[in-house]
Formats: C-alpha cells, sequence, structure tokens
C-alpha cells in the first residue's frame, strides 16, 4: 500500500488541479466516512443567486502516526464564493482554488469533524447546475437541478465523488405557492424540512421548485407522484395513467427479480421542461423531460414503447446506480447498461417478449455496431482519470453495447443465473459502492462459471468481432462443409468468446438453428453438415451474439429473394440488418438498398421494422448517394412515402410514413402537399396532426428555400407562443440557407448565454440541413475548434450531438480533409480526439461509398 501513503504525503498537491482527480478520489475515499449534509436554502423568486448554507458531517481516519489522513482537507466547490467557514463550530481559515476548498488539517482531528460555511447557490436560465425556466405560457417559474456527472460541487461544497455517499437533509424557505420537490420528500409551505435520506451519491441529490401541481398515483404500497408545471396539467392528466401503470408494474416486477423491495420511501417522477437528457434517476426523484411524457407529435405505438422503455430504464436505476452505486465513474455501465437492459427485461413480462426483444435489436444493437466499428471506440470499462473527462464516457457503448452484452450473457449462463447474480451483487453491496469485478464475481458464483476471461474480452477490450460463414454444399445439394470464423472488425488482433446460433434458410421453411461456441480465429461446424443445402446462411439467429456478423456473397443473393417469405418479426429484422452491414461495408450498391426498402415497404406491417427501414433508407438516400443518383430515386422515394402516409394499413403506420416523408421532402409536389397540410386543404385519415408537427413541416420548407417558408413560420410563431413554439420557431430558422443567418446562429452557439442549451440541441440539425452541406462547411472546422468550450459548458451528450450535426452533415473529400486535418494537432484533448474519430468514420465511410458507387 505504499501508493496509498505516498498519496498522503502529497495530499496538499490536489487542490492545484482542476476537477476530482482519480488519485484525490482515492485519497479521501480512504481518509473520509460517514459523511452526511445538512443544506439550508432560500429559495427566491428571480433571484440570481440563493443565499445557502452548509454544515457537513464526515469521520476521518488516522495515520500511522496518529494524525488525520488529510492535510488540507479538501472539498470540491466552484463558481462561487464562501464565508463564515467554521470547523466543529470554531472559526477556520480556508482557501479557494481550482474548484476546490482547501482547509488546514490543524482544524481537524481524528474521528468526528464538522464543517460549516455560508455560500450563494447560482441559478441561471442556462449553463449552471441549478438552472431557471419560465413559462411562457402563465409566466411561472421554475427551478431544478442537475449534478450528473460532478456538478453537485457547482451548487454546494461537497466531496463531489461516486464512492463518498451521505446522507443528506434539506431545508429552506419558498415562495408561497411553490412546491419543493428532493430525493425525501416535497413540501408546499413556504418553509419546509425534508427528512433525512438513505446513503446516496452526490450527484443523485436533486431538488426541483415551483407551481408545480401534483398527481398523485393509485393506491400502491411505494408512493407515487407525477409533479407537473400548471400550464400542462392537463396534457399530463391525459397521460399519466399509463406511465403510472408501468411504473406500478415496474416496481412490483423488479423488486421481485431483484428480491430486494424498492429501496427508498417514495418514488416521485418529476416533469422538466428542457431537461438535458430523457430522464435522471436521483433517488427517490426522477426527473423527467417533459416532452418524453407529454407527446407534442402525432404518437404511434412505437412512441408508447419508447416512453415505457425510459420510465423503466430511470425506474431500474433506484436500484443500479441508487442502491448500488459505481464507485467510479469508468464503471458507468454498471447502471446506465444494466437500467437499459432492465427496461426491455421487464417490458418482456408485461408484454410479448418476442416483440420486445425485436425491439429491443433494432432500437439497441445497430448503434453499438456503428460504434464499435470505429476507430473512436472504447471498451466498456473505459478509463477516467479526472471526472472532468466522466462526460465523455456516456454514449452508446454504456447505453448500448453494454446492454447487449448482458443479453449475451444472460443466454451464456442462463435466466436463472443471471437473476441469482444480480440478487447477490445488490444484496452485497446496498447502499454502497461497487466495481465491474464484483459484478462478474457474483455472476461467477451464481451460475457456476468462471467468467473471468469472457468478461476481460467483452469488457476490458475495446471493439468487437466480425463473423463470417463459409460453406459448400455437393452433388446431393446436401451442406459439404461449414466453418465460421471471427476477425477484429478495427484489425487489432483481439479475440472474443462466441456463442452464437447459426440459421440455415430456407424458403417459406423456418430453417434449421445450429449452436456454435468457439474462441479461436476458425471452426468447422459438423453439426451444419449434411444438412439440406440453404438459400442463404446467417450467423446470429435470434440475436444471441454481438458483432458484425456479414452475409456471403450467395447469401446475400438468398436474402434479398426470400425476405418477402420471412414470417418471423425478428428474424426479418436481424436480416434486413445484415444487409445493410452490406451497404455499410460496401458490399452492396446503397442504389439497390433503397430500391429493394421501396419495392419491400408496401408489404412490410411491422411498425419497429418499418421506422427501422425508413431510417436506413434516409441515411442512405441523403448520405451515400450522389448527388445525381438521388434526383433519380427522388420520385420514387417521396412518391412511396406520399402514397404510404395516405393510404398504409394503421395509423401508426401512416404516421411513421408521414414523418419519413416530411424529412425526405424536396421536390416541388412534396413541397407543395406540406403546404396543403398545413393549411387544412389536406389531412391523413386517422391522424391528427399536432403543433409540432406542424414545425417539423415549416423547418422542412425552410430547409429548402421554399418561398413561401419565411411567411408560414412568422404566422405560426404569432399563432403558438408556447415555450415549445418559441423553441421549434428558433430551430426552423436554423434552416434558413444564407451565410448570414448560419453566421448569427453560430455566433449564438458560441457567445450567447441567454438562448437554452435544449433550443441549442433543437436547432442543430435544421442548422447543418442534409441539404445545405456547401453552406454549412465553413463552420466545420470553427465547431471543431469550440469543442473544448462545449465540453466544459454543456450538458453530457451535448458534445456528441454537436460533432454528429457538424461532421456528420458532410458527404465530401473537402470535409474530410478538414477533420483529418484538425486531428493533426497533437495538443487535442485525447477525450475529444477519440470523439472526433468516432463521428469522423461515418463521413470516411460516405466518401469511401460515394467513391465506388456514385456517378
Amino acid at each position: 500500500m505504499r501508493w496509498l501513503a505516498a498519496l498522503f504525503c502529497t495530499g496538499a498537491l490536489f487542490g492545484a488541479d482542476p476537477g476530482v482527480s482519480r488519485e484525490l478520489a482515492l485519497l479521501r475515499a480512504a481518509a473520509i466516512s460517514n459523511v452526511q449534509y445538512g443544506i439550508s436554502l432560500d429559495i427566491k423568486e428571480n433571484a440570481p443567486s440563493y443565499h445557502a448554507h452548509i454544515l457537513i458531517g464526515f469521520n476521518l481516519g488516522a495515520n500511522d502516526q496518529g494524525q488525520v489522513k488529510m492535510d488540507p482537507l479538501v472539498l470540491d466547490f466552484r463558481d462561487s464564493s464562501i464565508a463564515n467557514v467554521k470547523v466543529s463550530g470554531k472559526a477556520a481559515a480556508a482557501s479557494q482554488s481550482n474548484g476546490h476548498i482547501l482547509i488546514p488539517a490543524r482544524y481537524f482531528g481524528v474521528g468526528a469533524n464538522t464543517v460549516e460555511m455560508d455560500f450563494e447557490m447560482r441559478v441561471a436560465d442556462a449553463g449552471r447546475a441549478v438552472t431557471r425556466f419560465r413559462d411562457a405560457q402563465d409566466g411561472s417559474e421554475y427551478v431544478y437541478t442537475l449534478f450528473v456527472p460532478m456538478d453537485a460541487s457547482q451548487a454546494f461544497p461537497c466531496f463531489d465523488q461516486p464512492d463518498l455517499k451521505a446522507r443528506f437533509i434539506l431545508r429552506g424557505t419558498a415562495p408561497a405557492g411553490w412546491t419543493v420537490i428532493s430525493n425525501a420528500g416535497s413540501a408546499t409551505e413556504t418553509e419546509f424540512v425534508f427528512p433525512k435520506t438513505k446513503p446516496i451519491s452526490t450527484y443523485l441529490f436533486a431538488f426541483a421548485a415551483g407551481p408545480f401541481v401534483a398527481l398523485q398515483g393509485a393506491e400502491f404500497s411505494t408512493p407515487m407522484r407525477l409533479f407537473v408545471r400548471k400550464s400542462q396539467v392537463a396534457r399530463a392528466q391525459e397521460e399519466w395513467p399509463e406511465v403510472a401503470q408501468f411504473t406500478r408494474q415496474g416496481i412490483t416486477k423488479m423488486s421481485a427479480f431483484f428480491e430486494q423491495p424498492f429501496p427508498f420511501p417514495k418514488y416521485d417522477q418529476v416533469l422538466i421542461p428542457g431537461l438535458a437528457y430523457g430522464g435522471m434517476e436521483h433517488a427517490g426523484s426522477t426527473f423527467l423531460r417533459e416532452d418524453v411524457v407529454i407527446f407534442r407529435t402525432a404518437p404511434t405505438v412505437s412512441d408508447h414503447h419508447r416512453r415505457s422503455v425510459t420510465v423503466l430504464h430511470e425506474l431500474a436505476h433506484q436500484w443500479f446506480g441508487d442502491l448500488v452505486t459505481m464507485r467510479w465513474f469508468d464503471d458507468l455501465w454498471l447502471k446506465e447498461g444494466f437500467a437499459q437492459y432492465m427496461a426491455f427485461h421487464t417490458l418482456a413480462e408485461l408484454e410479448p417478449p418476442n416483440e420486445v426483444w425485436t425491439r429491443f435489436y433494432e432500437s439497441i444493437k445497430p448503434v453499438a455496431y456503428g460504434i464499435d466499428s470505429t476507430r473512436g471506440t472504447t471498451p466498456i470499462f473505459q478509463v477516467v482519470r479526472n471526472l472532468n473527462d466522466a462526460k465523455s464516457a456516456y454514449g452508446p457503448i454504456v447505453y448500448q453495447k453494454a446492454p447487449s452484452l448482458l443479453r449475451v450473457l444472460t443466454y451464456k449462463i442462463g435466466e436463472t443465473g443471471f437473476r441469482d447474480g444480480v440478487r447477490q451483487y445488490l444484496k452485497e453491496h446496498a447502499y454502497a459502492n461497487a466495481e465491474w469485478k464484483d459484478l462478474i464475481g457474483a455472476f461467477s458464483k451464481a451460475s457456476g462459471q468462471d467468467l473471468g476471461p469472457w468478461a476481460a474480452a467483452w469488457i476490458q477490450q475495446r471493439g468487437m468481432p466480425e463473423v463470417t460463414v463459409r460453406w459448400s454444399c455437393d452433388a446431393q445439394n446436401r451442406v459439404a462443409e461449414f466453418e465460421v470464423a471471427q476477425s477484429d472488425a478495427l484489425g487489432e488482433g483481439h479475440a472474443w468468446q462466441i456463442e452464437t446460433q447459426v440459421l440455415l434458410g430456407y424458403k417459406n421453411d423456418p430453417g434449421t438453428k445450429v449452436k456454435v461456441a468457439f474462441n479461436t480465429a476458425k471452426a468447422a461446424v459438423p453439426g451444419a453438415v449434411g444438412k439440406s443445402c440453404p438459400d442463404y446462411v446467417f450467423g446470429n439467429d435470434e440475436d444471441h451474439g454481438y458483432g458484425r456478423f456479414l452475409l456471403d456473397e450467395r447469401s446475400q443473393g438468398g436474402v434479398v429473394a426470400d425476405l418477402a417469405a420471412v414470417k418471423d418479426p425478428l428474424l426479418r429484422a436481424l436480416l434486413w440488418g445484415a444487409l445493410w452491414d452490406s451497404v455499410r461495408e460496401s458490399k452492396m450498391a446503397p442504389v439497390a438498398y433503397v430500391e429493394l426498402v421501396v419495392r419491400s415497404l408496401p408489404g412490410e406491417t411491422d411498425l419497429d421494422l418499418t421506422q427501422a427501414l425508413l431510417g436506413r433508407m434516409r441515411s442512405a438516400y441523403v448520405s451515400y448517394l450522389s448527388d445525381a443518383q438521388r434526383k433519380r430515386e427522388a420520385a420514387g422515394v417521396e412518391d412511396l412515402l406520399m402514397v404510404m402516409m395516405k393510404r398504409a394499413a394503421s395509423a401508426d403506420l401512416r404516421i411513421t410514413y408521414y414523418r419519413a416523408f416530411v424529412a425526405a421532402a424536396a421536390r416541388p409536389s412534396a413541397l407543395s402537399e406540406l403546404k396543403d397540410l398545413l393549411s387544412g386543404k389536406d389531412s391523413l385519415e386517422g391522424v391528427p396532426l399536432k403543433q409540432r408537427d406542424r414545425w417539423t413541416m415549416i423547418s422542412a420548407l425552410m430547409r429548402q428555400s421554399d418561398l413561401d417558408a419565411a411567411g408560414l413560420l412568422e404566422a405560426e410563431s404569432a399563432k403558438d407562443r408556447s415555450d415549445d413554439g418559441r423553441k421549434s420557431a428558433y430551430a426552423a430558422k436554423a434552416a434558413a440557407a444564407t451565410a448570414e443567418n448560419k453566421a448569427k446562429y453560430f455566433d449564438d452557439y458560441l457567445k450567447n448565454k441567454e438562448v437554452p442549451e435544449d433550443w441549442v440541441t433543437a436547432s442543430l440539425a435544421d442548422f447543418n440541413a442534409w441539404n445545405q452541406p456547401g453552406l454549412t462547411l465553413p463552420y466545420l472546422k470553427p465547431a471543431l475548434d469550440a469543442l473544448p468550450q462545449m465540453k466544459r459548458e454543456r450538458k453530457i451528450f451535448f458534445v456528441n450531438g454537436w460533432l454528429n450535426s457538424f461532421v456528420g452533415a458532410q458527404k465530401s473529400p473537402e470535409a474530410l480533409r478538414v477533420v483529418n486535418s484538425f486531428l493533426e494537432s497533437p495538443s487535442i484533448d485525447p477525450d475529444l480526439r477519440l470523439k472526433i474519430v468516432e463521428v469522423k468514420d461515418e463521413l470516411e465511410r460516405t466518401v469511401r461509398i460515394r467513391a465506388r458507387y456514385g456517378d
């Protein structure tokens, strides 16, 4: 333990560095225990900050000489000043440096100590850990906190690391008529005191305040309420019954599966307008983005399903993340991956499981494969040296790959082994912290399998296998030889333990399934030899494996010919996914894929697959086709979408085609149809278009520089003065195809602190409209230059969206040269470099595909 002793000797150095380093976190975790926070707030309307007081209690351990382990004691606090510092009731000197408060060790003793001080908790409309929202409809003010991963220290002094869990008491005053909601309770009185919380990490502490209205849940073992701003009560009342039902069912199912009752005294869901992400799992009080619950567009059953997954995802966090928290953010997947997997796992107990797991594949796996095929990918276990960099750990690797691997693991060890492992893990680490090896150890013990080698490859190794099949048939039309092979998709020489099921596919036949397990470069599959010669072979039947499972040339032709005869929705989705991989790996011309989709869609009735096919067709259409090819295909694509949005068999399908039509509309006839829908001259049977739908159509007209677009935008802005209307108008204007407009918006993004972050996020796609790459190319280099600012000032996920918008909208070799030239700089933050490389992959792919298959 010499390294730990060395840390104790150098504690004074930590105040010089911003953020929370791993070294500082280790030092504090070894020295500090039994932390408690008492926070007093004076919440006032329209105040730039709240006067506050904090009392922090904790125990300090002793070093070998019997002295306290830390000198100085280091607290985290950014962007504000402190006053009246006391240690154990006596005045003490303290200094502030780089987001830390340093208090000399002479004030402390071994054992119990307290630190208290006054401070200002700053509030702003954007860019703060405590955010203000003003309702344009009734003038009401709402404030809310968002601390993940380390923004608690932007709001109050604390030990801002996940493994120093603490109990919180929040008390204070609030304006008359306001409701304050926090982890342990809610209050409508002007003076409030909430009960002490269970032990939770600082990023999970939260409060929201304003004239919220509470919708009560039905009688249930866990008290449940939904809080919504008063102007949205009627809309929320329409949606709350379904949300409440899934929440109640989720609590019941998860409590039984985990063999662990709901871990907190109550469960509130608070609807936050403009929340930076879909939800945030504060212990006992989840915040949900208002749009997740209240649909702003005509919803499909898939939209309801996505909402259910979000509700169950945030609920699962109450166990995975809140009850048991990862020790450090390099194990972020322990909460995010598990919450996502358990959301689908629970949903599969409430709805037909085959439908749920088909939806899991469509919404989870392709995104993970897309990232894992780039050189910007990372292992699931991501080394985070400082919490300054923790935001970048969020992304598809933890949200999509990790749950995909948990499904693979369940296939490997069985449902019982998975369930028992989860139960043991939660029991052993309740209200504490854990690491990935703790989880794998629990699964190994529960299943009786040594999962260490499996986990080392899949969790600590980046990338994925590319799995191919080589087969041939003899003169008797029987399989003569059959071999599977794996290679590293990134060419880095890694190998994985693979367990999958190979399908020998036949037209109008369920096919023959053969299980395969191998960890070598190649493996013979004797179970397939002697079977009838198939029309095609697919290497990941029933989606038990993880990797890029490519079709051989013969199978690709067989799949194209037989797709219409495949009845099983999951298999059909998997085969369409394999064809899309063929496009992305330059083994199938994008024009051929687009034309195949156009031919096939009228006969497709599965909603989720239809949405996936339309999304992939659009990607091929706007990115992979040359301009000349797109012009030739435009009539077929737009006419298909226009016909199907009016004649598809169900309202859900008509909504889905309508959305795709709006996104693709470019010809005069298509733009005219949009204007007819806006004016009411035309309508869609059974599809009551909502206000956000109107804004989406106006954005499409602005994007295409329609002569009537500006006037329609101005008229709609005058009619819709709601918060969502103002945001939608701001986003739509970003699509105006003039250099002056683009300059104005880009200046807003970098300098205008009055523009809320969700407005910026909403406008990025319109700024970088798919048909305006020449107009936005000059902003590619400035957007890359701005990345450090975006990482520093914006919330998690924002950098990903920024890069995907500015780089993803480009298609040319010139744009690729700009990105490559930028990457030549040795001074780029390594964390940001990976993000750029990740997003650059799609631009490289686009240039490569266009060079091969373009005119």
